[in-house]
């Protein structure tokens, strides 16, 4: 376990890093996503997303799949996503000064802000678990992922700031309120929005995947073939 935890960690402190450094810019966010998700995913899983972690755990539930070890496991990669994350926010804020932070933008009221962060929380940990499971290709599943990401920042950046992964939220903000000041009052949004995503997005996948077990069992083509081929 402590080999895939130090992978995890690694990876998530290169996607944080990078989210501080660049300023969320989309394409280098993205693009680092998906650069740790091949390196660190053959030995990690590459979740590096406490909401992904917690709709990994939801499915298993559902599945009657979640033993004490596995959700231990599952538990531990959500604590060293967050240490990771704080690590990296400190290193970026050293070099850049002013690393970027999460919060609603002029214009927008807290619920609409919720809702945003939910709908592209609930899809992204729907496409992690989705194509996790339909393909053998850590590069295919990764890719998808980080664009799945990157059309999340594109969509409603403008509105929340796109964070979709409480970890990052936590790690950022923390490291601006520290040297900035501010308050941690807005934390919450970030924090609860991808978690009740996390559900959504793991019910849809249960869904979806149940579908595709079924063409499977049928013998008709499924929505892995394009993926393995």
């Amino acid at each position: 376990m402590i080999k895939e935890l130090v992978a995890e960690g690694l990876g998530m402190f290169f996607f944080v890093f990078s989210i501080g450094v660049s300023r969320g810019e989309p394409f280098a966010v993205g693009g680092t996503l998906w650069t740790a998700m091949v390196f660190t995913g053959f030995i990690s899983g590459a979740q590096f997303n406490p909401a992904i972690t917690f709709a990994i755990i939801i499915r298993k539930a559902f599945g009657k799949k979640l033993t004490a070890p596995v959700l231990i496991h599952l538990l531990f990669n959500i604590l060293v996503q967050i240490v990771a994350s704080i690590l990296a926010a400190l290193v970026a804020w050293a070099i850049v000064r002013y690393p970027v932070y999460f919060d609603i933008l002029d214009g927008y009221y807290e619920g609409e802000a919720f809702v945003a962060e939910m709908i592209y929380s609930g899809v992204l940990c729907a496409v992690a678990l989705i194509v996790g499971h339909i393909s053998e290709s850590v590069v295919y599943a990764g890719g998808i992922v980080a664009l799945t990401v990157t059309a999340g920042d594109w969509s409603v950046g403008r509105i929340t700031g796109g964070c979709f992964n409480p970890a990052v939220a936590i790690g950022l903000n923390f490291v601006y309120y520290a040297k900035e000041g501010g308050h941690f009052s807005i934390l919450w949004l970030y924090i609860l929005a991808p978690l009740v995503g996390s559900f959504i997005g793991a019910g849809i996948a249960t869904l979806f995947l149940q579908e595709v077990e079924a063409q499977k069992q049928e013998g008709n083509p499924s929505l892995n073939a394009p993926l393995k081929e």
